[in-house]
């Protein structure tokens, strides 16, 4: 799995996305994330450090993941945003898409405070 993906309680953490999109396996990505919500995972963390720009395939993963995870009853956010990456999504007009936090415990934060 080129995807990288860690455990913290009830709580996904996506990583390595600028690794997996120069990989012909990230369309595996979706089998991963498939795989942990038959296991009953609802909430995903997309940390997006080290991805310094969001191209079309980018943008087309991200938001194929984001709905999979949707569509089953779960959520879906982002983290490590580089600068050029939040302003791509900005942009895009996807910043109400997805919930954008500074790191992964703000994000935890959000889960665990009901948010969703």
């Amino acid at each position: 799995m080129v995807l990288n993906m860690r455990i913290d309680g009830d709580v996904v953490i996506l990583s390595n996305f600028g690794g997996l999109l120069n990989d012909p396996r990230h369309f595996d990505a979706g089998r991963d994330v498939r795989e942990m919500l038959e296991r009953g995972y609802q909430k995903f963390i997309f940390e997006l450090g080290g991805m310094r720009e969001l191209g079309a395939t980018a943008f087309g993963l991200l938001t194929t993941l984001t709905r999979q995870i949707r569509k089953e009853g779960g959520e879906a956010v982002l983290t490590h945003l580089s600068p050029s990456t939040e302003k791509s999504i900005e942009m895009m007009r996807m910043d109400t898409y997805w919930e954008v936090f500074d790191g992964v415990k703000d994000a935890e934060e959000f889960f665990r405070h009901g948010e969703r």
